[in-house]
């Protein structure tokens, strides 16, 4: 059995998405939140929340294509590959919150390390056989958010990383 790292890093985000009203968009929308014309405390309110952690629907995180970086470690943590581009004709696709209805997403910019996956092969690493999986959020937001080897799906080997928070972005949908 051979042990294996992969840690996908570089600037991204972990989106918190608000299903909102239209009478919560509006307000968002004349605030100019997008623009970041409102406050913290504001926007929680508004969202009836006492923060950004109490939203009711699944976060995602990931990293933005083109400000990626992947490396595989084997387990002596000796670097078998780095990528730094995203190759579009080798990943999956997959769509969150893309409906007809509205959002508010709040995006943390942060950078570093995002995901880091700790799996175990019977065989060699064969970097074709990765193929990273890329998340359309709302149509707005694109995000490298996982992996998939030789077909299989590592999400149980995930673990995050260590990132560091830049400030918060905001897009309604």
């Amino acid at each position: 059995m051979n042990s294996y790292k992969i840690i996908i890093g570089g600037r991204g985000s972990e989106v918190y998405p608000f299903k909102i009203s239209e009478d919560q968009f509006d307000t968002f929308y004349n605030e100019e939140v997008e623009e970041e014309k409102m406050d913290y405390d504001d926007i929680c309110e508004i969202l009836e929340v006492e923060s950004y952690f109490d939203c009711p629907n699944e976060t995602i995180m990931g990293v933005y294509p083109d400000a990626l970086y992947l490396t595989i470690e084997d387990e002596n943590g000796n670097i078998l590959h780095q990528i730094q581009e995203v190759n579009y004709d080798n990943v999956d696709y997959g769509d969150n919150y893309c409906g007809d209805d509205l959002y508010l997403f709040v995006e943390d910019y942060c950078k570093g390390d995002h995901v880091v996956y700790d799996i175990t092969l019977e065989d060699e690493f064969d970097i074709e056989k990765l193929k990273l999986s890329l998340t359309n959020i709302g149509d707005i937001i694109e995000l490298v958010t996982g992996i998939t080897y030789n077909g299989n799906d590592y999400n149980i080997y995930k673990g995050y990383g260590d990132t560091s928070s830049k400030g918060y972005y905001y897009r309604l949908k």
